[in-house]
């Protein structure tokens, strides 16, 4: 069936956009009248290439903590009892965010033409991952749709909470790096092309410090757009070999053997990887497809590959914490919980708590890191500034020197 976009007003007054299949235009004019609404605009979609608009193009993107906020709204809204049409117009009226009111829309629209939360969901990949899409589908089918979306709650705000104690631990060296290349830079091109044309006189041989200054500043200034060709050509190739498997597996192993970061690096994935399964497992999914969705939202390559082979281990027939011992990255503790849980009957309890175990471990290696990491950055800092000095000013000692005869 073609594709149509419509615009029609709600009861309320409010408007309505969205794209619906039908058989023609006045089949859709006479759906939405059915569900309510009035017709103001109804197009027919035309496939092909098409410029996106400004406001897509300029459109903010739905973050997590929106996520976040909308599905705590949207679980007290159904566990108040009301419909999804009331549930929906609730949502629309306080959202701010021009993207999340399209999304509402066209999910509203959708469950009104008979689908499923699930598959109205799963129509914006873009805001709605698999992971979230999946977790909705088994609770609409066990019949446990408020249980599901208090999980997703507690997931994602368990996951911003990860993603912001990550960003926290990295933020002041990226300040302090950003500031010293900056530093490196200006010297590069405004200071040290000053000393230069005052040494062009200098009689003597310039100390081999000074020499090398002279010509890395000479290229920053002159062949400085080599430079930018060579970061460019590097970051182009990064993402080239980041985008094969071979360069995911190993790009995912250097992070967990970094120093200082890889053991930071490494709980937090031990962290999602529980949360994320054991609430996929809450939520009724059998543990195959739950570990296979779980692999897919893994970011480190290298973990992702132990996911899989977690998952291939089970349906072998082999048990979570035996399939783990044939991985890389899983933590003993996370493999003596599981094999408890496994014999308890209380594995998704048992994640939990694990998860919850490294959450407070990132926390304090957090805490140790800036600790840590501000003696290394002075030190670089200061070793940066003593060897520009050093070059800089190490012809004029010379000359100081012989002046006053000690020479």
């Amino acid at each position: 069936m073609p594709l149509f976009s419509y615009r029609a007003r709600d009861p309320a007054g409010m408007l309505i956009t969205g794209e619906l299949e039908a058989n023609a235009e006045d089949a859709l004019m006479s759906h939405l009248s059915n569900q309510g609404l009035i017709p103001l605009r109804v197009r027919k979609v035309v496939k092909g290439f098409r410029l996106p608009s400004l406001s897509r193009i300029f459109s903010r993107r739905i973050r997590s903590e929106e996520l976040l906020v909308f599905t705590r709204q949207f679980q007290t809204l159904f566990k108040a009892g009301l419909g999804m049409d009331s549930i929906f117009s609730a949502l629309l009226r306080q959202s701010r965010n021009k993207k999340m009111v399209e999304v509402l829309q066209g999910i509203r629209s959708a469950v009104a033409s008979g689908s499923t939360l699930a598959q109205a969901f799963s129509k914006f990949p873009e805001v709605f991952r698999e992971l979230y899409v999946n977790m909705l589908a088994a609770g609409e089918e066990a019949g446990i749709l408020d249980e599901t979306l208090k999980h997703l709650g507690d997931l994602l705000e368990k996951e911003i909470g990860i993603r912001s104690a990550v960003k926290s631990a990295t933020l002041y060296p990226k300040i302090v790096i950003a500031t010293l290349m900056l530093a490196i830079t200006v010297l590069m091109i405004v200071v040290v092309p000053k000393f230069a044309a005052f040494y062009a006189n200098y009689k003597a041989a310039l100390p081999l410090p000074t020499v090398i200054l002279m010509k890395m500043s000479y290229f920053f200034v002159h062949w400085w757009f080599l430079l930018l060709a060579a970061g460019l050509l590097f970051l182009f190739l990064y993402r080239r070999y980041k985008a094969t498997l071979r360069g995911k597996m190993r790009l995912g192993e250097l992070a967990f053997k970094l120093p200082v970061f890889g053991p930071l690096n490494l709980r937090v994935a031990n962290a999602r990887f529980c949360h994320i399964l054991s609430s996929l497992y809450k939520s009724g999914l059998p543990i195959t497809r739950a570990l296979e969705i779980t692999g897919g939202t893994i970011e480190n390559g290298a973990f992702q590959r132990d996911v899989d082979q977690l998952r291939l281990e089970v349906t072998r027939g082999r048990s979570l914490s035996e399939g783990m011992q044939q991985c890389r990255f899983f933590t003993p503790v996370i493999e003596e919980a599981v094999a408890a849980g496994e014999k308890s009957g209380a594995l998704d309890e048992m994640m939990d708590s694990v998860g919850s175990h490294y959450d407070m471990e990132v926390g304090h290696t957090i805490k140790n890191l800036s600790t840590l990491l501000e003696p290394i950055l002075l030190f670089l800092i200061f070793g940066m500034v003593g060897l520009f000095a050093l070059a800089i000013f190490l012809p004029i000692w010379n000359m100081t020197t012989f002046a006053t005869g000690t020479h």
